[in-house]
C-alpha cells in the first residue's frame, strides 16, 4: 500500500530519523486515523481506531500525548500528495461525468475559523467579526461539480486575494490533468483580464458571473443595451491595459480577447451577466450557458458540506500544523466517499431506470449518512489483503445505495430566519 512504502514515508516526515522504529503509532497509522474524519475526542477516537485494526496493545501506549507527538513528527504534504495521486488515477482513463466533452470546474474560496492561538494567528491571521476579531483562514478549492472531487485546495493567510489563489489553481489543474479539457465556472469575484489571459493561454474555456457596472467598459456597454447575448472583442493594447502590471507578467498577451458576453434574467427578476470564452452560439446556446453557471452552485453545496459534516473547522490541536494536517487529511476522506458515493449512484440510476412504479424520477444518495457509514469501515477496507479488499468495497458500496433521497425539480423553499438553537434535530451528526 502506498502510505507504507519507505519513499513516501522519507518524504513526508520532518526528520530522516523519524518512523524507523516498530512503534505503535507508525506514519501509515497516522494517516489511516487521520483520514478516518476524528470529530469526537481523541481518547474516543483513537480507541475506537486500535479496536478497528484489532491491534493488541498490551502496554495502553496509545494515548492521546504519545499520538501528538508522533503527528508532530510528519507532514501535512502526505495528504496533498496522495489526493493528487487520487486525482490523476481518476481522471487518467477518461471514465467520469463530463458536459459535452468537458470537465467543470468551479473554484471558489470560503473562510474557515480557527483556534484562538497566537501562533496561529500569527500564520494566518484575523477577521473582523461584529467589532470582535477573530483567527481565521482563506480556503479555495477547484471542485469538479459533476463528480464532487476536489482537485485541488489551499490554506492561506486569512486576507490572501481569492484570484491569486484562483491563478495557483489553474496552473496545478494542468499539471495534474494536463490531457482533460476544462470549463472553469467563476462567480462574480474572480473577473480579470489577467486570469482569462491566462486561462485561455492554458487551454482553458470559462464562465464567469461579472457585476454590469464594476468590470471592462465593453460588458457596461452591452449592459446597457438591449442585446442579450453578444460577441465582444477585448482591446488589450490600450495604455490602461497594456502596462497593468499583472498582464505584463505574463509572456505573449494577446492584443485582444473575444469574448461572449450573455444576460439571463432570474425568476426573481434579477439580471445576471456572463462572461465566457464559449463563443459557438450553436454548440453551447444561452440556456447552456445559465445551466452551466448555475452548476457551481454544487461548490457552494461542498463548502456547506464541509463544515456541517466533515467539520473542517472542528480541529483536533491548536498549532498551524495540526490544522493543516486535519484539513487536507477531511479534504482526502471526501474525496475517497466520493468515488464511492459515486459508484452506488450508477446502480441507483440503473435501478431507478428499470423500475416505473416509483414515486419519483430519480434518486441520490445522502452524501452524509454516506459519509457517516464509511467511518471506520475504510480503514479495515484499506488493511485488507489485496484479494479481499473489493468484496470489503463492494459491500460498503452495497450498504451506502440503500440510503437515498428523492430529486425534485424546480424545488423551492421560503427562507426563514434561523432560530438561535446550535444543534437541530434534523441535522443530528452522522459521523
Amino acid at each position: 500500500m502506498r502510505i507504507f512504502s519507505e519513499l513516501f514515508c522519507n518524504k513526508h516526515r520532518t526528520k530522516g530519523k523519524y518512523f524507523t522504529r516498530n512503534r505503535v503509532f507508525s506514519f501509515g497509522r497516522l494517516i489511516l486515523f487521520q483520514i478516518n474524519i476524528a470529530t469526537k475526542s481523541l481518547t474516543i477516537e483513537l480507541n475506537r481506531f486500535f479496536k478497528r485494526i484489532n491491534y493488541n496493545n498490551e502496554e495502553k501506549s496509545y494515548s492521546k500525548q504519545s499520538y501528538c507527538e508522533a503527528r508532530m513528527k510528519m507532514k501535512h504534504s502526505a495528504y496533498i500528495e496522495l489526493n493528487e495521486e487520487l486525482v490523476k488515477g481518476y481522471y487518467g482513463d477518461g471514465d467520469y461525468k463530463q458536459y459535452k466533452g468537458y470537465r467543470l470546474l468551479a473554484i471558489d474560496g470560503s473562510r474557515i475559523q480557527l483556534p484562538n492561538k497566537e501562533s496561529v494567528i500569527e500564520e494566518f491571521g484575523l477577521a473582523e467579526n461584529g467589532g470582535k476579531t477573530i483567527p481565521m483562514a482563506m480556503s479555495s478549492t477547484a471542485y469538479d461539480v459533476l463528480n464532487q472531487i476536489a482537485i485541488n485546495t489551499y490554506l492561506e493567510r486569512y486576507e490572501t486575494d481569492e484570484r491569486s489563489l484562483a491563478d495557483k489553481h489553474l496552473t496545478k489543474i494542468k499539471e495534474l490533468t494536463p490531457r482533460v479539457r476544462d470549463i472553469i465556472l467563476l462567480d462574480r469575484g474572480y473577473p480579470s483580464l489577467y486570469l482569462f489571459v491566462k486561462m485561455m493561454r492554458l487551454g482553458y474555456d470559462f464562465i464567469v458571473r461579472c457585476n454590469d457596472t464594476s468590470f471592462i467598459k465593453e460588458v457596461k456597454e452591452f449592459a446597457q443595451s438591449d442585446e442579450t447575448d453578444k460577441i465582444i472583442e477585448v482591446d488589450l493594447t490600450t495604455v490602461q491595459r497594456k502596462y497593468y502590471p499583472a498582464l505584463q507578467k505574463l509572456e505573449g498577451t494577446p492584443e485582444r480577447l473575444i469574448l461572449r458576453v450573455v444576460k439571463i434574467k432570474l425568476t426573481t427578476g434579477v439580471t445576471e451577466y456572463i462572461i465566457s470564452s464559449l463563443i459557438d452560439k450553436t454548440v453551447f446556446t444561452k440556456d447552456n450557458l445559465k445551466e452551466l453557471y448555475h452548476l457551481r452552485w454544487g461548490e457552494e453545496t461542498y463548502f456547506n458540506f464541509q463544515k456541517n459534516v466533515l467539520e473542517v473547522e472542528n480541529f483536533s490541536g491548536r498549532t498551524p500544523e495540526v490544522i493543516r494536517q486535519d484539513y487536507y487529511a477531511k479534504i482526502l476522506s471526501s474525496n475517497i466517499g466520493s468515488l464511492m458515493i459515486e459508484e452506488a449512484q450508477e446502480e441507483i440510476d440503473e435501478q431507478t431506470q428499470k423500475n416505473d412504479r416509483l414515486k419519483y424520477a430519480g434518486y441520490k444518495v445522502n452524501r452524509s449518512v454516506a459519509m457517516g457509514l464509511l467511518k471506520d469501515e475504510v480503514i479495515e477496507m484499506l488493511l485488507s489483503p489485496e484479494d479481499h479488499w473489493k468484496i470489503r468495497y463492494n459491500k460498503l458500496v452495497s450498504t451506502i445505495k440503500r440510503f437515498t433521497i428523492p430529486l425534485i425539480p424546480e424545488r423551492h423553499f421560503e427562507r426563514k430566519p434561523r432560530l438561535n438553537n446550535k444543534y437541530f434535530l434534523k441535522k443530528r451528526k452522522t459521523i
